[in-house]
């Protein structure tokens, strides 16, 4: 069950990129438009040099979709920075950005083919229970999520998030996992770059290409997503479009997790009773998703 293994590496990896990127933008970086074109320019490089060394066959209809892919792989880049850097609870926000396996469910069964068996079904729901209960419950701390535009925000990237998963799928009978890669970074870097400069956002650009701190921190979240997108390709070009995708969506139970680490870290023994009723809704919403996956496995 490789695909599965994969898509696990590739949750923690978009984990890690996810507090990385958060915290960049909380000290280091102003703005989701200036953070996305810094990061743009390794990508950049790297794809031209992966098309170069590895052309794909541009009559092809997968470089069109690949095109297309990161035409809205910068989408969710801008929308989810967007949201990061306005909201102070990212435990509540990534919920809903890691909603997007019921809109791939979806498009998987109306528009690839997909079958899924009934205890795939409950697998899925399982799965997007932990990610709700991690979303909505009053009894997690933070606030609940608002009809605000980070809000919409969010759910923009969810659906564009949606339709990448599906595109890369798609365009994995064709090209290697190296050329959707580079495909995509060519287009998303490019697209990024253009609106830092409608933005005028490159003074910032420059002040963090000066600053060794911000520099580190933007390439650091970069290798993470690099580990986690090479990871969720293989995965998606191993293993059902949307069982992968659902497995996937345990990232925020993962940062939940990791919060609840690190703040027992700081705190110590928590003894108010309503942290430790927090505490327990994190486990209970990490006990549906690792019940998800375990049934994906059989």
């Amino acid at each position: 069950m490789d695909w599965l293994l994969l898509s696990l590496i590739s949750a923690a990896g978009f984990t890690a990129m996810t507090i990385v990127m958060k915290r960049t933008l909380e000290w280091h970086v102003n703005g989701a438009v200036a953070f996305n074109a810094v990061a743009a320019l390794p990508q950049l490089g790297i794809g031209v040099v992966i098309l170069a060394l590895s052309p794909p066959d541009w009559s092809s209809a997968a470089v069109a979709i690949m095109l297309a892919a990161g035409l809205t792989q910068s989408t969710v880049w801008l929308l989810q920075g967007y949201a990061f850097n306005r909201e102070k609870d990212i435990s509540r926000i990534v919920p809903i950005i890691d909603s997007h396996p019921l809109l791939v469910l979806i498009i998987a069964v109306v528009a690839l083919g997909e079958v899924l068996t009934p205890i795939m079904w409950i697998a899925a729901l399982l799965v997007m229970a932990g990610v709700m209960i991690a979303s909505r419950s009053q009894r997690l701390p933070g606030e609940r999520t608002r009809l605000t535009r980070s809000f919409f925000a969010v759910l923009g990237a969810a659906v564009a998030m949606a339709l990448v998963t599906v595109l890369f799928s798609i365009a994995t009978a064709e090209l290697s996992i190296v050329q959707m890669i580079g495909l995509s970074w060519v287009v998303a870097s490019i697209t990024n770059l253009i609106i830092a400069r409608v933005a005028h956002a490159g003074h910032e650009m420059r002040r963090v290409l000066g600053s060794g701190r911000a520099l580190r921190m933007v390439s650091l979240s970069q290798v993470a997503f690099t580990v986690a997108l090479f990871s969720g390709i293989a995965a998606l070009s191993l293993g059902p479009v949307s069982l992968v995708t659902a497995v996937m969506g345990t990232r925020p139970v993962m940062l939940l997790l990791w919060i609840a680490i690190s703040g027992l870290r700081i705190r110590g023994v928590l003894t108010r009773r309503s942290e430790q009723g927090g505490i327990g809704f994190k486990w209970a919403s990490a006990s549906l998703v690792t019940a998800g996956v375990a049934v994906m496995a059989f």
